[in-house]
């Protein structure tokens, strides 16, 4: 009979994506601004942003229940980008120098805040 093996449980959940995810959508939305992807595969970089942030903020909404402060930031962050998203999408894929700026914001958004 095969032995079983239990693992112990922790207290902290892995992140839903990897933040290395997140900094490769982002270079290749650089890349983009400067020319190097054409206006379809744009749209699929800010569907993969879009679908990144949402997933993280679902997990991450379950760990960070009854801070009303992190769930108003986050839903103000979601707001901008789907803003951005849609200028972009109306726009065949252009990205703006305030959309990259905005980008560099991402990871403070979805990180919950660290008490010390």
């Amino acid at each position: 009979m095969p032995r079983l093996t239990l693992v112990p449980h922790t207290p902290r959940n892995p992140a839903p994506c990897p933040t290395q995810e997140l900094q490769e959508i982002i270079d290749d939305l650089h890349a983009a601004r400067d020319g190097m992807t054409d206006g379809p595969e744009v749209l699929w970089l800010v569907n993969d942003l879009m679908s990144w942030c949402d997933s993280r903020i679902e997990d991450g909404d379950m760990q960070a229940t009854g801070n009303a402060q992190l769930t108003l930031s986050r839903q103000n962050f979601m707001a901008r980008l789907t803003g951005y998203a849609e200028n972009i999408r109306r726009s065949n894929g252009e990205i703006t120098d305030d959309f990259l700026a905005f980008l560099a914001t991402v990871q403070t958004a979805m990180d919950a805040p660290t008490t010390n």
